[in-house]
Formats: structure tokens, sequence, C-alpha cells
């Protein structure tokens, strides 16, 4: 329980360090994906390698793929994820906690990003924010939630290297 408390108040500070960074505007991110099509873009364009990483993250969960999903977290010990109240610690714990959790691959459901939100804290590490529901079957049955990452680049790609997910009551 105490590194739950630990690792809420890591989270706690990561936001509010990331909306009082020097310069920017506590509503300024540097991607959103509602934001216009048509807003500059500079190029190379590292918020839009993030936001396709997690888009073909939806597309391997859609696809009822756990191993695509998990080429998304950084393979290491020191992975960190909180979903709700539950902690894995390691990329080999969510993992298996993924393939116990859906022995029926069906039952992830589909998954739908509803906004994701990208502010850089260093050249190689991003805060996301990112709204999304799974649908399981019937109306009815409707998932909705908001997990907060920061991914970091890792030889040259980018890694969710530490996560937290909560579900919202519908």
């Amino acid at each position: 329980m105490r590194l739950l408390a630990k690792t809420f108040l890591f989270s706690l500070w990561l936001t509010i360090l990331a909306t009082s960074l020097p310069g920017q505007a506590s509503d300024s991110w540097d991607f959103d994906s509602i934001s216009p099509a048509d807003a500059p873009r500079p190029a190379p364009d590292p918020s839009r390698d993030i936001y396709m990483r997690l888009l073909r993250m939806v597309g391997c969960w859609n696809a009822h793929d756990v191993e695509g999903y998990m080429l998304a977290f950084w393979n290491s010990p020191q992975l960190l994820v909180v979903v709700d109240s539950e902690e894995y610690n390691g990329w080999q714990e969510l993992h298996e906690n993924y393939l116990n959790g859906y022995p029926d691959r069906n039952a992830m459901g589909f998954l739908e990003p509803l906004r994701v939100k990208i502010r850089f804290l260093h050249s190689d590490e991003a805060l996301v924010l990112n709204w999304w529901t799974i649908s399981q079957g019937g109306a009815r049955d409707k998932i909705v939630g908001t997990s907060t990452m920061i991914f970091q680049k890792i030889d040259g790609d980018w890694k969710i290297v530490v996560a937290h997910t909560s579900f919202l009551e519908p």
C-alpha cells in the first residue's frame, strides 16, 4: 500500500510539474488530438510519433493481440503500471496479468480513444493523457477510463515507462 501511495504522489507531482513548466500556460500542450488538423507542427514531430504509437496500441487491442499491445511498454523490471488500485511491477508481471485476465481474447472488447494530450517534459520524455472507452458487447457494456503515462525514448523508440489508469463509473 505504501508503494501505491508513492506512485499516486509521483503521478500527482508529475502532473503539477507538467502544468507549471516555465514559459507555458497550464492549458498549453505540445499535441492535442482534438486540435485543428491545420495547426502548424514542426517536422519531425515527436508528438506524432507518440500518438502513432498509441494508435498502434489501439489497433493491437482491437485485434485482441496482447503481444503487439505490450510492445508499447518498456520491457524492463522497472516498468510501473497502476490500474485503479492494482500495481504491476515490471513488464513480465503486466504481460502475465493481460494473458491471465483475458483467457478469452474476445473479452478485451473494442477500444476507442477519445482524446490524447501530450506535453514534453524533456526531449526524450513526455507526459501523455488519454481518455478512452472500451465496448464489450451491448450498449450497456461500456468501460470509460483515463490513463496518464510517461513515455520515454529508449533505443530510438517511444516506450511507456510509467502508467496509471482509472476507470470512471458510467
